[in-house]
């Protein structure tokens, strides 16, 4: 995904960071007067992200998404993302702006790469759209899939990972302590390496581009080379929430000095509060969903 200055410039962002530099609090508050100029590129991240589940559809089917073939009578993907429920959606987009921050706000001062978003493994959201499609019954709510939301690593010049940043991502319309809790639970798991590195690779191994096949290369000696020494993982914690902090002068949900209580894993750990407007609306947006006004 490419970087763009228009995310910051629709986001102002503050940093906090802890005497003994382990922990970073960031802190991201909207500019809407900046948002419908955002709002293009920031569609256009969010469909690249999910641009692998719509290839992966068609190469299942049989069918080619060349431009310059006919369009195939039945679209496999018809209805992927956009017709699966809002909730599911607000999961989605919080794991694809984890990806967002890492890739454009430089956690820890890092450049970070996010090689592919694991969607395609959320199998109860396909079998939801395959019932739909034959019985007309909607999308109902179903739990997220289970391993890493967003995977972000930085390379050095040889190609090789020197780093890994494990991203557990939030989303609400409002303010949810729980979400802040559960996240911080979830990210201080102990294994140092990705336990979602191998579905990385098995996705880009369908890829043909070279990128594609330096990233496998690099992700392989990660999992396999047991001699590597100067390799860290750290850890990023993304909640977008609609509702900022209104007493006792507080300005963050989140401790901007220190982890948050329910973290465990003793890794360098940044993060990620979002104040967004309209949350809800901004997914709709996003995603392109008009139906369950309510939901």
């Amino acid at each position: 995904m490419a970087k763009s200055n228009k995310f910051s410039q629709w986001l102002s962002n503050s940093i906090n960071e802890s005497k003994d530099k382990k922990y970073r609090h960031r802190l991201l508050k909207e500019n809407l007067d900046q948002r419908s100029k955002a709002l293009e590129i920031l569609k256009s991240y969010f469909q690249k992200a999910h641009e692998d589940v719509r290839r992966h559809l068609y190469k299942v089917a049989g069918l080619s998404l060349d431009p310059l073939d006919s369009p195939p009578a039945y679209d496999p993907a018809k209805g992927y993302p956009e017709c699966l429920h809002i909730r599911t959606l607000k999961g989605y987009f919080g794991e694809v702006f984890a990806g967002l921050v890492a890739e454009n706000f430089s956690p820890f001062e890092y450049n970070w790469k996010v090689p592919v978003f694991l969607f395609r493994f959320h199998k109860l959201a396909f079998e939801q759209l395959e019932m739909w499609r034959q019985t007309g019954e909607k999308p109902g709510i179903i739990p997220g899939s289970s391993g890493d939301d967003c995977l972000a690593f930085q390379r050095d010049e040889k190609g090789r990972v020197v780093r890994s940043l494990v991203c557990e991502a939030k989303c609400t319309p409002d303010h949810q302590s729980k979400m802040i809790s559960d996240a911080h639970e979830k990210v201080s798991d102990h294994n140092p390496i990705p336990v979602n590195r191998m579905q990385l690779i098995e996705i880009l191994l369908e890829y043909d581009d070279p990128e594609s096949s330096q990233w496998v290369e690099s992700l392989r000696q990660l999992w396999l080379d047991k001699s590597i020494t100067d390799y860290e993982r750290c850890d990023l914690v993304s909640y977008v929430c609609g509702h900022s902090p209104v007493k006792g002068g507080r300005k963050t949900w989140i401790p901007a000095d220190k982890p948050y209580e329910k973290y465990t894993g003793g890794r360098r750990l940044e993060a990620i509060e979002a104040h967004l407007c309209d949350v809800e609306g901004l997914v709709r947006e996003v995603y392109g969903k008009k139906d369950e006004v309510n939901g």
